[in-house]
């Protein structure tokens, strides 16, 4: 790459007295080498890596991609991460009932119906009849009883009631599990749970950045809206569906955008100009 620069510089000087008369040629030849000058700032000063961190945490340096850790000359602290759907999470429950013809083992379907939380099960089938207390969207047991641990939706599951078993305590529907926990009722209408989390449509980061310790400013950024600042470039480049509260932001710092934009402008005008010359 240097090589080939020294060769277009050494061309350009010496046939400095032609190109002055040739302006869209000179062009032409300083946008290339300009464009080579770029190349080489970049291999030289170009820095990339990962910001790898957690809500409420803050980071003064990132891991480049060689695993060095780099350092930044300002702070950037995680204020909020989230994921967008396209459309809302859907709540299923199935109703499903054993039909007693013999030979036939399985459970037919009664019913499904679209449920939320809080809210009776629109169910019309005779005899079935569910309330949903509430939604777990991961489910997990403590010494205490049944708790949520986080929204990572790892483990959904409905707190649901029997309503033709008015004793009956809350039982609990899994999506992940749907035949290992079953909840029937005294008719024998057995429940099944499914979970749609509908499709995402983006993440996104609401950062802030810090300079000894005093805010700046704050600035949300998703996979098309990177933030800027101080020659850094910050992208959201990913998540962890296990952690809802993680997330992974790409940065970089590259000081030879503006050789190359400069490079590539005036070589499209100078080709212009040559040629229109010589249509001329």
């Amino acid at each position: 790459m240097a090589g080939g620069a020294l060769n277009i510089l050494a061309c350009t000087v010496k046939q400095w007295k032609v190109l002055k008369q040739r302006p869209g040629v000179f062009l032409s030849h300083l946008g290339v080498m300009l464009m080579f000058v770029g190349g080489g700032v970049q291999g030289l000063f170009s820095v990339r890596g990962t910001l790898a961190m957690e809500m409420g945490q803050t980071r003064g340096e990132f891991a480049g991609n060689d695993g060095v850790s780099v350092p930044m000359p300002f702070e950037v602290s995680l204020k909020d991460f989230q994921v967008r759907y396209w459309g809302q999470e859907k709540h299923i429950v199935h109703a499903l009932k054993k039909c007693g013809e013999p030979g036939h083992d399985g459970d037919d379907l009664l019913e499904s119906v679209e449920v939320e939380p809080g809210k009776d099960a629109p169910f019309k089938s005779p005899g079935v009849s569910l309330s949903v207390l509430k939604f777990l969207p991961n489910f997990s047991l403590s010494e205490s009883g049944p708790l949520n641990q986080d929204e990572s939706r790892q483990n959904p599951a409905l707190a649901v009631k029997l309503n033709n078993d008015r004793a009956a305590k809350p039982s609990y529907l899994f999506a992940n599990y749907q035949d290992a926990h079953e909840v029937r009722d005294s008719s024998g209408v057995r429940y099944v749970y499914e979970y749609n989390p509908g499709m995402i449509k983006q993440f996104e980061s609401r950062i802030a950045f810090l300079e000894e310790g005093v805010e700046k400013f704050e600035k949300l950024i998703n996979v098309n809206s990177p933030a800027k600042y101080k020659g850094y470039r910050l992208y959201q480049s990913g998540y962890d569906p296990k952690n809802p509260k993680f997330s992974s932001i790409q940065i970089s710092k590259d000081p030879s955008v503006i050789y190359i934009y400069a490079g590539f402008a005036a070589l499209m005008i100078g080709l212009t100009m040559a040629f229109w010359k010589e249509i001329k």
